[in-house]
C-alpha cells in the first residue's frame, strides 16, 4: 500500500451473509454484520488491479481490497470487495455503493457463540443521551438499570430474583441488549409472553436493536447467534445442540411446555440466565414451571406494572423501579389528548360513535397536521373485535383496517395484518381492531390514536395502554395522542374514573395513581425482605404466598419483654413448626403443623395434612393463644 492516500470518501459496506442453522425445526441464525456507512481513505494496492482502502472500524474492518473491473482473482489476507457501480469509483461526497468479492478471513470471523462473547470483551460503552437531541445515548433509566443489574449479580453464586420497572417506552427491550453485551453472559434464556413478541425481540437481538446508533457499541461489534423456538424439542440432541449454537434463545412458556421433559429440563440447565419480559405474567403456572427450575440461578424480570389484575404478586426483588412521574419529568412521554362522548344508546349505537370519533381524529392527524399516525381500536373479547372491524371498514375502507387477536387457527392472519401495520407505503393498514392491546410489548410508535370502546378496568393494563400511545418518537412524523372514549361507560373501575371523567388530567392522575400502587409492592418488598433475616420457614416456601386464612390468628403487642420464638413453648412436643422472624420491624410470621387423633372415632392412624397450612400465627405467643385448624378428608359431617 502507498504511503499517501488517493482520495477519501464514504463507502457502504455490505452486510455479512447470514449464517443459519436449524434443530428440531428451530433455526438458529447470525447476522454477525448488517453492513455500515464509514468514512474510508483509497490508496494504490501492491497487488495490479487493486486499491486499497482503511477505515476507523476495528479489526478485521479497518482495511479492505477493491478489486477493479475484468481483473483475475488473487489470493490476499484482506476481504475483497468490488464497486456496484464502475462508473462512481472517484472521489465524491456520496458513499460508494461495494459487494462482496472474497470473505478471506470473515469466513470464519465470529463464527461460534464463545467468539462473539470474547469479541464484546470491554467493547461497551456507557453512552449517555443528551436530552436536548445534540448526543446520542442509553436514556438515564437504561443506565441506572444497568447498573443495578450488575451490582445485584456482583456478589455470591446464587441470587435471588430481581424485577426490573421500567415504563412502557422508556426502553425495556434495549436494556436487555445492552446488559447481554455489557456482562457478557453466556447463554441466555429470554422467555415472552406472545409469538409477535418473540418475533420482534428476537429481530432487535439480532441486530442489537439502537445500541450501535446510541454508541454504546461500536457498529462493527459482533451480533449474537439468536434462536427463536418456534416449534416443542422432543429430542435432548436438539436441546443440546440449540445451546451450542445459540447466545440467546427466546421462547414462550407455552412453546417449552409442549417440548418433551426431559428436553426442556436440559434446555433450561443449559442457560446461565433466564430473562423475563411482562413480568407480571410471572405468576401463572405455564410460567412459574420455568422460573422454578432457575432457583438459585439469575432471574432478571422486566416489567412496567409489579402487579397484576388478580392481586397475586410478582415476586422478586426490585432492584431499580424508575417511576411514570420520572419518565414524564424527562420528556419521555407526549401529552394525550382525550376526546370523549357521552352516548347511553345500545352497543352497536355506542360503537358508532366512539368509531367516528376516532376517524375522524386519524383523518385531521394524517391528512391536515401530515402526521404518520395509526389508530386502535380496543375491545374485550373477540366476538366484540369483529362486530367493531366491521363498524372501520364502513367508516374507512381506504385505512384498510385489519383485526388482530389471539386464537387457534389465528396466526397466519394476525401475522399478515401486523406486515400491513408495519408497512408504512399506500398499500399499509392504518387502523387495526384487536383484543386488548395488540399484544403487550409490539412496537409501534405511530400508535397515536386509541379508541376504546370497551374501557379498561384494571390499572395494570392501563398504566401499559398509557405508555404505548404517549411514548416519543424520534420521528417528526408522529405527534401527540388522542384517546376516544365513552363517559357513559358503567363498567370503569371506581378508583379509575376520574382517569376517563370529562376534562381529566391523565398526565397528572395516572402518575398518582402508578407510583401508589408501586409503592405498595416496595413497601410489601421490603417487608418479605426482612422476614427472610431470621427463621427458616422462607426455606420451606415463599413468603409472597402466605395467604392469611379465616384460621389465622394476629396480635399486636406493646408489652417490653418481647420473645416471640418463645411461641414454641406451648406447643406440642409432637407438632412441627417454622418461623419467619424481623427483627428491625419486630414482627414474627410462624407456621405450626400438628397430627392428632380424632376424638369421636378409633382410627390405627391419625389423619396427616400434607401441606403446612395450620395454624399462622403473627406476633407474640400467649400459652393457649395458638390456634389450629384441622382439615380431616373423610370427616362426617
Amino acid at each position: 500500500m502507498s504511503l499517501f492516500s488517493k482520495w477519501t470518501r464514504p463507502v457502504r459496506l455490505p452486510a455479512l451473509p447470514e449464517r443459519r442453522q436449524v434443530f428440531g425445526k428451530n433455526a438458529v441464525t447470525q447476522k454477525a454484520f448488517p453492513g455500515a456507512v464509514v468514512q474510508a481513505q483509497f490508496f494504490d494496492a501492491q497487488l495490479p488491479g487493486h486499491d486499497q482502502i482503511t477505515t476507523r472500524l476495528a479489526p478485521p474492518f479497518d482495511a479492505f481490497l477493491i478489486r477493479f473491473p475484468k481483473v483475475h482473482r488473487v489470493e490476499s489476507p484482506l476481504p475483497v470487495l468490488t464497486c456496484a457501480n464502475p462508473d462512481d469509483y472517484k472521489e465524491s461526497a456520496e458513499p460508494l455503493e461495494l459487494v462482496w468479492d472474497r470473505l478471506g478471513p470473515l469466513v470464519t470471523w465470529v463464527d461460534s457463540p464463545e467468539k462473539v462473547l470474547e469479541s464484546w470483551r470491554n467493547r461497551f460503552v456507557f453512552a449517555v443521551e443528551d436530552l436536548d437531541g445534540g448526543h446520542p445515548g442509553l436514556r438515564m433509566p437504561q443506565i441506572g438499570a444497568l447498573h443495578a443489574v450488575a451490582a445485584h449479580y456482583s456478589v455470591g453464586t446464587e441470587f435471588e430474583p430481581a424485577t426490573i420497572v421500567l415504563p412502557t417506552g422508556t426502553g425495556k427491550t434495549e436494556t436487555m441488549l445492552a446488559d447481554l453485551v455489557y456482562r457478557r453472559e453466556r447463554k441466555m434464556l429470554v422467555l415472552v409472553p406472545s409469538s409477535i413478541l418473540r418475533n420482534q425481540i428476537g429481530g432487535k437481538f439480532a441486530t442489537l436493536g439502537v445500541l450501535p446508533a446510541a454508541g454504546a457499541i461500536p457498529i462493527e461489534l459482533a451480533r449474537p447467534f439468536v434462536a427463536k423456538i418456534t416449534k416443542g424439542l422432543t429430542k435432548i440432541g436438539d436441546a443440546e445442540a440449540l445451546l451450542g449454537a445459540a447466545n440467546v434463545i427466546i421462547a414462550t412458556p407455552d412453546i417449552l411446555k409442549a417440548s418433551a421433559p426431559d428436553t426442556q429440563r436440559r434446555l433450561l440447565e443449559g442457560c446461565s440466565i433466564l430473562v423475563v419480559d411482562e413480568a407480571h405474567h410471572i405468576t401463572a403456572a405455564t410460567w412459574s414451571e420455568v422460573r422454578d427450575r432457575f432457583k438459585a440461578k439469575k432471574i432478571l424480570q422486566f416489567t412496567a406494572t409489579p402487579f397484576r389484575r388478580d392481586e397475586q404478586k410478582v415476586d422478586g426483588k426490585i432492584i431499580f423501579n424508575f417511576k411514570l412521574g420520572d419518565a414524564q419529568a424527562a420528556d419521555y412521554y407526549r401529552p394525550i389528548n382525550l376526546k370523549s362522548i357521552e352516548e347511553f344508546g345500545d352497543q352497536s349505537t355506542r360503537d358508532q360513535r366512539i368509531a367516528a370519533e376516532a376517524v375522524a381524529a386519524l383523518r385531521r392527524d394524517r391528512n391536515e397536521l401530515s402526521l404518520d399516525h395509526l389508530l386502535m381500536a380496543r375491545t374485550r373479547t373477540k366476538e366484540r373485535a369483529e362486530e367493531v372491524w366491521k363498524h372501520y371498514r364502513k367508516l374507512a375502507p381506504e385505512m384498510k383496517p385489519v383485526l388482530v387477536y389471539s386464537g387457534p387457527g389465528r396466526k397466519a392472519d394476525n401475522d399478515k395484518a401486523m406486515a400491513q401495520l408495519y408497512d408504512r407505503s399506500s398499500k399499509g393498514s392504518r387502523i387495526v381492531v384487536c383484543v386488548d392491546m395488540l399484544g403487550e410489548g409490539v412496537d409501534l410508535p405511530n400508535l397515536k390514536i386509541a379508541a376504546l370502546h370497551d374501557t379498561h378496568k384494571s390499572l395494570a393494563v392501563t398504566l401499559q395502554f398509557i405508555g404505548r400511545i404517549t411514548r416519543k418518537g424520534n420521528d417528526k412524523t408522529i405527534g401527540e395522542a388522542t384517546v376516544v372514549t365513552n363517559i357513559a361507560d358503567p363498567e370503569a373501575e371506581k378508583k379509575l374514573g376520574d382517569l376517563y371523567a370529562e376534562g381529566a388530567d391523565w398526565d397528572k392522575i395516572i402518575k398518582r395513581l402508578s407510583e401508589e400502587r408501586i409503592d405498595q409492592e416496595i413497601r410489601l418488598q421490603d417487608v418479605v425482605a426482612g422476614l427472610k433475616g431470621k427463621g427458616t420457614l422462607h426455606d420451606q416456601l415463599s413468603l409472597w404466598n402466605l395467604r392469611p386464612r379465616f384460621s389465622t390468628q394476629i396480635y399486636k403487642t406493646s408489652c417490653l419483654d418481647w420473645t416471640p420464638t418463645l411461641y414454641t413453648k406451648v406447643l406440642k412436643k409432637k407438632d412441627q413448626t417454622w418461623y419467619a422472624f424481623n427483627e428491625a420491624q419486630n414482627l414474627m410470621v410462624a407456621v405450626v403443623h400438628r397430627e392428632e387423633a380424632v376424638d369421636w372415632g378409633k382410627l390405627s392412624k391419625p389423619r396427616r395434612e400434607r401441606l403446612p397450612s395450620v395454624g399462622d400465627v403473627v406476633g407474640q405467643a400467649e400459652p393457649g393463644a395458638v390456634h389450629l385448624r384441622k382439615r380431616l378428608r373423610g370427616s362426617p359431617d
